[in-house]
């Protein structure tokens, strides 16, 4: 009798352990399961991002191209790859001594071609800047600046600078500035080139605005003589955007 006992005992003990292992066993294929879900996952969700990254990468890419297309084929409108301006030396009608990329860092820049002895486009240039400036008011911000540039420097000296930009009552946030003679050329070449065409002589100077983004680079051209509302809507775009 007590050998029938123990042998059921021994059964008994036998099952429970059997059961136990066998729990076990499923709570291993369980949690072996469940991490393979999540790396299934995981993967799916690393692959989906990189897809994401890889379409919002490839968007830009295109963007990029087909600005640089319009860029490249119309002599106004946005300019890729955008030209940084150089330190070139420059002094303005204050009688201050810079460069021009000093002078437009971290200042949302409209630039106009100019030269204080010009009789033809220069006053209307001036008073489209006068009329731009105090549109400008209320809708840029006090980083907002405008730029008549001189191309002949050698008779543009800061006194006859400060006499021209007088008669246009222009506010603390116009400067007109001379560069030095050597840069002329090429400043007038990375302003210009791909833009409207230019003459050798200085009255053949384009009437077009040329605009500066905050880091320093020419990044959009107006057509010639744009109006002042064209002049001020293309400057709070630029100020919109990220650079």
């Amino acid at each position: 009798m007590r050998c029938i006992v123990d042998l059921s005992h021994l059964a008994m003990t036998r099952i429970h352990a059997c059961a136990r292992s066998t729990a076990l066993m499923d709570r291993r294929h369980a949690l072996l399961n469940l991490g393979a879900l999540l790396l299934s996952s995981s993967a799916g969700a690393s692959a989906s991002a990189d897809k994401s990254k890889s379409k919002r990468s490839g968007k830009q890419s295109e963007e990029q191209a087909s600005a640089e297309r319009v860029s490249q084929h119309f002599p106004f409108g946005p300019v890729w790859p955008v030209r940084p301006l150089p330190a070139w030396p420059v002094q303005t009608h204050l009688g201050r001594s810079t460069t021009l990329s000093a002078l437009c860092k971290s200042h949302v820049t409209a630039i106009q071609l100019i030269y204080t002895n010009c009789s033809a486009i220069c006053p209307i240039q001036g008073a489209l800047f006068a009329q731009a400036q105090k549109m400008a008011m209320g809708k840029l911000s006090d980083h907002a600046q405008f730029l008549s540039l001189s191309i002949d420097p050698l008779s543009d000296t800061p006194q006859a600078l400060s006499r021209w930009i007088r008669k246009y009552d222009p506010s603390p946030g116009w400067l007109a500035a001379a560069p030095a003679i050597d840069d002329v050329r090429a400043m007038r070449d990375l302003l210009s080139k791909g833009g409207e065409a230019q003459g050798e002589s200085l009255d053949a100077h384009p009437g077009q605005v040329y605009f500066i983004n905050r880091k320093g680079a020419l990044v959009h051209r107006s057509p010639s003589l744009p109006t002042a509302a064209q002049i001020v809507a293309i400057m709070a775009d630029i100020e919109r955007s990220p650079d």
